[in-house]
């Protein structure tokens, strides 16, 4: 990325400490420093130029709150103008206002993009290399020559570290984006979920019971006209039912949302009386004395059931006899949803994923699921616990 990073404030929490710390400490230290160069017998085009120098440090700082490329081009510039101007006893770059290109150069390092974050670096290093060579020169006579040396070093090691923090906490903040990205990817995915596994469990099994109403109703008509009629609205239902499938597959996605607003266990008895038709026998029975559940495996329980009632009016052929029983135990309560394998399979297309929702659901209940044929039919298996056992 060669421009400006979009994450975060760009720049980061730290910005407007900084800024506020070269503003209201440098500046006074500054106006202090020019006080001593005056006193010192400083001429006046040298105080002018360390003091013109100053304000441009200052002024790049607010700039590069909103342009970080010019207030970095403004703060190098103003510095190459101080280290240039020839002081007597001191170095001009040892002004306090001098600290506010280390601020600029943590604005733009912070927001830049790699190859601007590389050239301000560069950029730096050149000034440190030309504010030695400056001093090396200017070292009175006899002076030793590794005062010049220290001076570079420590001028390099603020540089490369103000650098190297910059870049360290903008990695964070992207890091710290990338996190919050994915969380939100995360949540939008679960509520795609959630209401491709409510379409399917609602829509498609109230479709499912319609086409086998249709059915019964053509098996038991005596007009050959309304049976074809009868049929003919049933194959649409069933393409529907596939079509809805499909268009349900494109929400799939992850566990299930244990957030959403489930079915409670009551509506199981109303949901197998309402499936039944003349072609399509659904008997409900309930064992032992009803225990207290969780709300998730409440809703695994019921949606076991319905898909189950589901699959048997889907792929098999009326007439057909499904048997819904719940039998409560010590600390557990067990679903079997079992069919008779009806006159046959009917050809509806491919299968749906149902069952793996089924399994997920009573899983994340904390529960197991099973599907297996028997005696020519299926049964679906739930075992889930009681609050008692939990």
């Amino acid at each position: 990325m060669d421009g400006f990073a979009t994450h975060g404030d760009r720049g980061g929490d730290r910005w407007p400490r900084l800024a506020l710390a070269a503003h209201c400490v440098l500046a006074p230290l500054s106006v202090a420093a020019v006080v001593l160069m005056v006193l010192a017998g400083a001429r006046l085009w040298q105080v002018a130029a360390v003091v013109l120098a100053a304000v441009a440090l200052h002024a790049a700082v607010a700039t590069a709150r909103r342009r970080p490329v010019a207030g970095f081009a403004a703060a190098s510039a103003a510095m190459l103008g101080l280290v240039l101007t020839p002081m007597p006893g001191w170095a001009p770059s040892a002004l306090p206002s001098a600290g506010c290109f280390l601020v600029v150069l943590w604005r733009i390092a912070s927001v830049a993009g790699f190859r601007l974050r590389l050239a301000a670096l560069l950029v730096g290093v050149a000034g440190v290399v030309i504010s030695g060579l400056t001093a090396w020169a200017r070292l009175p006579e006899g002076a030793a020559a590794w005062t010049a040396a220290a001076q570079g070093a420590i001028e390099l090691c603020a540089v490369a570290g103000v650098w190297g923090g910059a870049v360290a906490a903008a990695r964070r903040r992207q890091r710290a984006a990338r996190a919050e990205r994915e969380r939100l990817e995360a949540a939008r995915s679960a509520e795609r979920a959630r209401i491709r596994r409510d379409l399917h469990d609602v829509i498609a099994h109230s479709i499912t019971v319609m086409v086998a109403r249709v059915d019964a109703a053509a098996v038991t008509t005596g007009d050959d006209g309304t049976r074809e009629e009868l049929e003919d609205v049933a194959e649409s239902g069933r393409d529907a039912l596939g079509a809805l499938r499909a268009m349900l597959a494109v929400l799939d996605a992850g566990r299930p949302d244990r957030t959403e607003a489930p079915p409670a266990l009551a509506a199981l008895p109303d949901l197998v009386r309402s499936a039944s038709t003349p072609v399509h026998r659904v008997a409900f029975e309930e064992e032992g004395t009803r225990g207290t559940m969780a709300i998730d495996a409440e809703a695994a329980l019921v949606r076991v059931a319905q898909e189950g009632i589901t699959n048997a009016f889907r792929h098999l052929r009326p007439p057909v006899s499904v048997e819904v029983l719940l039998q409560w135990r010590e600390g557990e309560v067990l679903l079997r949803v079992r069919d008779d394998g009806g006159r046959g399979a009917l050809d509806n297309g491919p299968a749906g994923t149902g069952l793996a929702g089924s399994r997920e659901r009573v899983e994340a209940a904390g529960g197991t699921f099973s599907a297996e044929q028997e005696d020519g039919g299926w049964v679906l298996t739930a075992r889930l616990p009681t609050k008692e056992q939990r």
